[in-house]
């Protein structure tokens, strides 16, 4: 996910981070529609190793699908500085779906049957999932608000990461990749960081360039 289409100056937020944010919201949508809504429709959708643990799943599936759905809202009205109350609304039901969706990701990580490597890259999402949400909420409490739209910036490039997920597997399997244990353990591990830093990168390099030699 490129961070620079989301990273506005306050109260700024143009046309291209509106489009930017709509071709996100239909990725999500995408998303929802072929890899999250199978398994509400149908109780044996998805690898047989997940029935033992189906609600924690479950759990999983549904905290991230509400951030990941309202998230492209709540930037857009936060980084246009418009709408607060609902911002603030749609805030509040972010930070809740980002805990539940990680408590069904850390029981699915450390139970997983799909090997250590696997269940560690879920740990460490979800592990930096939390942390950065945790940061984007702290930082508002303290009216930090530029802190603040960073930090959210970074929570959805994580929560977006389960889409980044659903592309580099298959790319993967189609491939023929490592097995596939190893295939899973893989997009685990580059479906965040990488994102992660490109973002980072950007954030903090156009601070960089802003000042004057």
């Amino acid at each position: 996910m490129n961070a620079e289409a989301v990273a506005a100056a306050p109260g700024h937020a143009s046309w291209r981070v509106a489009t930017f944010l709509v071709l996100v919201g239909i990725a999500a949508l995408v998303f929802v529609g072929a890899a999250a809504l199978p398994y509400y429709l149908s109780a044996s959708y998805g690898p047989p190793e997940y029935a033992p643990r189906r609600g924690w799943l479950m759990l999983h599936i549904s905290g991230g699908l509400v951030a990941l759905l309202t998230g492209p809202v709540q930037l857009w009205l936060g980084l246009s500085d418009r709408g607060m109350t609902w911002h603030r609304r749609m805030g509040t039901a972010y930070v809740v779906a980002v805990g539940v969706g990680s408590i069904g990701g850390y029981f699915m990580a450390f139970n997983t049957d799909f090997g250590w490597q696997f269940g560690a890259s879920l740990a460490s999402l979800a592990t930096a999932w939390v942390a950065t949400t945790a940061m984007a909420f702290l930082a508002i409490r303290r009216s930090l608000v530029e802190q603040h739209k960073e930090w959210m910036i970074r929570s959805y490039v994580l929560t977006f990461a389960f889409v980044i997920f659903r592309v580099i597997f298959p790319a993967l399997q189609a491939n023929q990749i490592g097995t596939a244990s190893e295939q899973l353990a893989a997009a685990g591990w580059l479906c965040w960081p990488l994102p992660l830093l490109a973002t980072e990168l950007f954030l903090q390099g156009r601070k960089i360039l802003r000042v004057r030699a």
